[in-house]
């Protein structure tokens, strides 16, 4: 299709996802979303490069805390941000290999309890072409 490129002409598709209405207990449990990150490459079909980081982000401007982590893969990362006060997680896909979106969408989803998602995939170019 004239305009439209797919994966192997880009740099890579990025997958935003901002989930909203999950319980603050799930967005607080920090060995299941460690396991969600260390899970979710295999489940796509990736390589990690690494074993996910998962740490708890609270400062005094921030009183109330969520968790933020990070998996490195050989085809990119996945990131993941919770807002337990406001039942809200955001979490990045960006892979220079194709993968899934819709599938990867619904199982987070399902996994999170949300009770809206929105979605945005965005093809990763490069302005020097």
């Amino acid at each position: 299709m004239k305009g439209k490129k797919t994966v192997s002409e880009t740099y890579g598709k990025h997958l935003i996802i901002d989930a909203y209405g999950i319980k603050a207990s799930k967005l607080k449990n920090y060995k299941s979303i460690k396991q969600l990150l260390n899970f979710l490459p295999v489940y796509m079909g990736m390589r990690p490069l690494t074993r996910a980081a998962l740490h708890k982000v609270q400062s005094p401007g921030y009183p109330n805390w969520g968790l933020s982590g990070f998996v490195m893969l050989y085809e990119s990362h996945i990131s993941c941000h919770t807002w337990p006060e406001e039942g809200y997680v955001s979490m990045d896909v960006y892979s220079c290999k194709d993968f899934k979106h819709q599938r990867v969408a619904k199982y987070l989803k399902n996994y999170w309890g949300a009770k809206k998602m929105k979605l945005k995939v965005v093809m990763r170019d490069s302005l020097l072409r």
